[in-house]
């Protein structure tokens, strides 16, 4: 009996192993991921597919990661190999990935430094004491095509739910035959905006405008020798797929306006942003109006942007000197646009919210050739200033009355397979300036967002999204904040009330 138990034990031991040997050769031929984050972080997103299975020419891609590593480094390294494990297989043959661990000498460190990964200092903990160390944690992407190598790199991987849009956008870039131009007009004091992810997926171009002979179009500005040795200025004519007009301080002439009105009419796309009324942050923020005459191009297309300032009970904080200190306080002249008031569109997707300094607010209009339409708004106790301006920070404002405000509209032609481009409107310059933006991420996201959408493309507007991590509070009117007050105050010692009355109900049940 004990024999037969005895074999009965081990053909099941023997079944178990084998089974799970089974489900291993299974696991191992075919990688299976869970994701349980909210904007699935570690799933590989079909923008980043579509890009990864359509890759024309061989991608190499060579992680230069040291041995010795901090443990949240070590960490991030274990996601970062799981991601590439779900790339290789998304893209096959065309993706080669290697892993390269570069000794810490300058010789190595100067290699590397020429193509862009540069040499870190690590706090390592060894032997219960903290050493400093050096060593890389970057990547580089090349392609070859016709003898032409294209490269992209990382310098430093910092964190994993940036990862995929780092990599991705930088895979597109050196996969892609060309790319189109996206041109930013000058010549107007217009703002200097510095956006380097831009230059992943498009030609940036500075350009002014010809309104003379032949020529009138868009031109980049050369300088060049000539032959007895003189500096000469060359103009260079360009088709830009979008034109960005970022907040001119002067005038945009009527000639000038007739080119861009025609280059919409062949197909091109333009986003504005601009404000009517901007503070003086030199003279106790008094307001200035701004004069710029963009009205006169937009207003054709059913869009004006209104000589007022948007507040709103939703808005962000603002830090300033008083006296010795710094306070911060809320500013309801910082709007903050929530989800909740976005209508859908490419340029959002994924977006929690998105800040507007100092915003104009816009007026919408139906016109016979074109259509607009309210993209994004303020909470509906949104309300404007328009005269007697107070913007100082100790500024007492009600939102009684207060409705929803257009801040960023689109126009289209209502013709089904018109040739006309996009035109785009935000009532607010600042929202994207270094000062500004690089203290609220997500606004820089949105910028680059809208950019992809109006010029056809969004493949990358779903990925860089991932790394959107703002999530404002809901404003609550004070109906429903009553409400929640009633609610929390009352509402545990009903339960209690409820379950004293069944355990009463019960023991005299059991006592009949």
């Amino acid at each position: 009996m004990n024999k037969k138990i005895l074999n009965s034990s081990v053909s099941s031991v023997l079944i178990f192993l084998s089974f799970l040997i089974a489900i291993n050769f299974l696991v191992s031929q075919n990688s299976v991921y869970f994701d349980l984050t909210e904007e699935k972080i570690y799933t590989t997103s079909e923008a980043s597919k579509d890009i990864l299975k359509n890759l024309n020419d061989e991608v190499v891609v060579n992680f230069y990661i040291s041995k010795d590593l901090p443990s949240d480094l070590i960490t991030t390294k274990t996601q970062l190999l799981d991601s590439m494990n779900q790339y290789q297989d998304i893209a096959g043959s065309k993706l080669k990935v290697s892993y390269i661990e570069p000794e810490n000498t300058s010789e190595k460190a100067q290699e590397l430094a020429e193509i862009g990964i540069p040499q870190l200092q690590f706090n390592v903990i060894e032997k219960d004491k903290y050493e400093v160390k050096q060593g890389f944690f970057g990547v580089e992407i090349t392609s070859e095509k016709d003898g032409e190598i294209k490269r992209e790199a990382i310098p430093i991987i910092q964190a994993i739910n940036s990862w995929e849009y780092d990599f991705i956008s930088a895979v597109y870039s050196v996969s892609r035959d060309s790319q189109e131009t996206v041109a930013f007009l000058t010549g107007h004091g217009e703002k200097d905006v510095q956006i380097e992810d831009l230059k992943k997926s498009y030609e940036i171009a500075d350009v002014q405008i010809e309104i003379e002979g032949d020529n009138k179009g868009f031109y980049i500005s050369k300088n060049k020798t000539n032959e007895d040795g003189e500096e000469q200025v060359e103009k260079e004519y360009i088709t830009p797929l979008t034109l960005i007009i970022i907040g001119p301080e002067k005038e945009i002439i009527s000639e000038e306006i007739s080119v861009i009105d025609e280059f919409i009419s062949n197909g091109g796309n333009v986003i504005v942003a601009s404000e009517n009324i901007v503070p003086d942050v030199q003279q106790n923020l008094n307001a200035v109006p701004v004069e710029n005459n963009l009205n006169e191009l937009i207003k054709k297309y059913g869009i004006e942007i209104n000589s007022d300032l948007i507040y709103d009970k939703s808005n962000s904080n603002i830090t300033y000197q008083q006296g010795f200190f710094s306070v911060s306080k809320p500013y309801p002249f910082w709007v903050k646009a929530v989800q909740d008031n976005f209508e859908s569109h490419p340029s959002l997707s994924g977006i929690q919210s998105v800040t507007f300094p100092w915003v104009s607010s816009l007026k919408l209009s139906e016109k016979d050739e074109y259509v607009a339409k309210s993209l994004l708004s303020s909470t509906n106790q949104g309300k404007t200033m328009s005269d007697s301006f107070n913007l100082l920070p100790d500024s007492r404002l009600v939102f009684l009355g207060g409705s929803k405000k257009t801040i960023a509209a689109i126009s289209e032609s209502k013709e089904e397979n018109s040739q006309s481009g996009i035109l785009f409107v935000v009532g607010d310059s600042d929202f994207v300036s270094p000062n500004f933006s690089k203290q609220i991420p997500d606004n820089i996201t949105f910028f680059m967002n809208l950019v992809d959408s109006v010029s056809n493309l969004v493949n990358l507007s779903s990925i860089r999204s991932k790394n959107i991590i703002d999530r404002p509070l809901k404003e609550l009117d004070e109906s429903e904040k009553n409400y929640w007050k009633f609610v929390s105050i009352f509402a545990g010692a009903i339960l209690i009330d409820i379950y004293g009355v069944f355990r009463i109900m019960r023991r005299k049940k059991r006592a009949k």
